[in-house]
């Protein structure tokens, strides 16, 4: 009798975790396009977006509709190595504020009235990927478990999604994968495993195929303090590598 109960646990729990790996792979293939493969076909990306950011300690909620402050964002990305983001006041992007280079071999920040900062580039680890979605599959190739906790209900959104544990090489990463359509609503993977700390996608849309958020936010302990709304997307569009080039002044 002891032996049919410990051989019943040990297949209901391989059953729960085979359900959580489908669960992932499920994601995957809904925003992939049926492979994730097709991430690779992206050799270019531009992009226009609104961006609102507050560390206002966190003691006040954003309301994500009319954000206090706002900036304004162009980005050029040439994978693999080549992203700028130029940073402005104004929505027809005429008031340049600062400059970021993010390249193989150093991070270049340009502020207004300071001078450069010249850094060493982030150090990637082997999961890194430009395409979340590439990342998340290498997470679930490599990963020492894949655990579905249960359903986690979001009210203030009426939103339901399958909340997802993995863990590899000593970290965790959370999932909360929409119980209906199967998107990405919330994801934690951060190198100081901070899990009060969430990054949200809102608003897909597809492009070339695949399906990409429009909205991008983050919330530590549920309080909204990173906005990032696209306006306009290009992928493989034509962009001049001179833009990546950048001269230090005498």
């Amino acid at each position: 009798m002891r032996s049919f109960v410990i051989v019943t646990i040990l297949f209901s729990t391989s059953l729960y975790g085979q359900d959580a790996r489908e669960i992932v792979n499920h994601y995957l293939d809904t925003v992939s396009n049926g492979n994730i493969n097709n991430w690779s076909k992206i050799k270019s990306v531009y992009s226009e977006s609104e961006v609102y950011y507050s560390q206002n300690d966190f003691t006040q909620k954003v309301d994500l509709l009319k954000p206090a402050k706002s900036s304004f964002h162009k980005s050029f990305r040439v994978l693999p190595d080549n992203y700028k983001t130029e940073i402005y006041e104004d929505s027809t992007f005429t008031k340049l504020t600062s400059t970021i280079y993010f390249l193989k071999d150093k991070t270049i920040i340009l502020l207004s009235n300071a001078l450069p900062m010249i850094k060493e580039p982030t150090v990637r680890d082997e999961f890194y990927s430009t395409h979340l979605p590439v990342q998340i599959s290498k997470l679930v190739g490599k990963s020492k478990s894949i655990e579905l906790l249960g359903i986690r209900e979001f009210p203030s959104q009426k939103l339901f999604c399958y909340e997802i544990k993995m863990t590899t090489k000593g970290r965790t990463y959370i999932l909360n994968i929409n119980k209906e359509t199967f998107l990405l609503e919330y994801w934690n993977g951060r190198d100081d495993e901070d899990l009060s700390i969430m990054t949200g996608f809102k608003n897909y849309k597809r492009v070339g195929g695949l399906l990409i958020p429009m909205t991008e936010f983050m919330t530590k302990n549920e309080i909204v303090y990173f906005r990032s709304d696209t306006r306009k997307i290009e992928i493989n569009s034509s962009i001049d590598s001179q833009i990546f080039e950048y001269i230090e002044k005498k």
